[in-house]
């Protein structure tokens, strides 16, 4: 009479186990059920967009001669395309001097306003107004500063004793006007981020090493720069994108021009996709723009060596 009573109880635990098993499974799962709007909603202005250019990218489509199955014709143009790799030169020129300058200058600006003195705080808001400036509305306002007539850039540089330039009218000109714009504009973004990476350090490191008899070199290579590789190479990855996909600013102060001479890759895919109306062939240099800047993002991250943390 024992043996069928130990049987029962088995079964009954195994029962209550697997009740168990599965409310402790609901109660993990149930809080994704909330997140399904905010799900739709990424999927309807992100997901679908990129898929619906990924797949016009194999069309020869414009407004004139409809849609036709061009099957990789587009991205074979790409490749005999020289205004296409003058774009891309033109871009990779941008993003390399931009993202130098940024980093090399927002650290330096970082490490200044981690320091203790009078009117920091008003130095910082004073940093920030940049970041509370649209692209399109910094662009359209240093436009005006570069008028050669009426700009205060051609005001200030007659008052050093030079002669006033076509800023943006110049082709040898243009894309360093775009430079300098980024740079007043994506500096405190960087110096933001690098500052708070700073702020996270403690300061008994410092203090430890200086008792040992470490210079502010030894400090800096030994204990920021390897606490900070996190955040640098969020900064780089950050600034990196932005600038490879540059468009607002470059679109409010030359259009690409003077003739080509500051065209971008994604003022190419504009022009080619909302001026010319070739929607498969902007598709397809969308698509090749966005390979590059994730090959470029696998790089920094392979290359950059980031301690783990503890």
């Amino acid at each position: 009479m024992r043996i069928p009573q130990v049987k029962k109880e088995k079964k009954r635990i195994s029962f209550f186990r697997l009740e168990f098993n599965l409310g402790k499974l609901r109660r993990r799962f149930e809080h994704f059920v909330f997140l399904i709007p905010a799900l739709l909603v990424v999927g309807a202005v992100l997901v679908y967009p990129l898929l619906h250019t990924f797949y016009l990218s194999f069309f020869d489509y414009s407004i004139s001669k409809g849609m036709r199955y061009a099957g990789l014709q587009n991205y074979a143009d790409i490749l005999v395309d020289k205004t296409f790799y003058v774009a891309l030169q033109n871009t990779v020129i941008y993003t390399i001097i931009v993202v130098t300058t940024e980093m090399i200058y927002g650290f330096i600006l970082a490490n200044v306003l981690n320091r203790d003195f009078r009117g920091k705080n008003f130095i910082r808001a004073l940093f920030m107004i940049p970041l509370l400036t649209s692209p399109i509305v910094s662009g359209l306002t240093w436009r005006l500063l570069f008028n050669p007539d009426l700009g205060f850039v051609n005001y200030f540089i007659n008052l050093l004793g030079f002669k006033s330039q076509v800023w943006t009218g110049n082709p040898h000109l243009a894309l360093p006007s775009i430079m300098v714009v980024d740079f007043w504009s994506g500096t405190p973004f960087v110096m933001l981020l690098l500052l708070a990476g700073l702020q996270s350090i403690s300061k008994k490191l410092y203090e430890a090493a200086t008792i040992d008899g470490a210079n502010r070199f030894h400090l800096l290579r030994y204990i920021t720069i390897p606490l900070l590789k996190p955040m640098i190479l969020v900064v780089l990855l950050l600034r990196t994108m932005d600038s490879l996909k540059i468009f607002d600013i470059v679109y409010a102060l030359t259009g690409g021009g003077p003739g080509i001479s500051s065209m971008t890759v994604g003022i190419y895919a504009y022009l080619k996709g909302f001026r010319l109306f070739y929607l498969g062939y902007a598709a397809a240099i969308s698509w090749v723009l966005a390979v590059i800047i994730i090959l470029v993002c696998i790089l920094y991250i392979r290359f950059i060596n980031v301690p783990e943390q503890d």
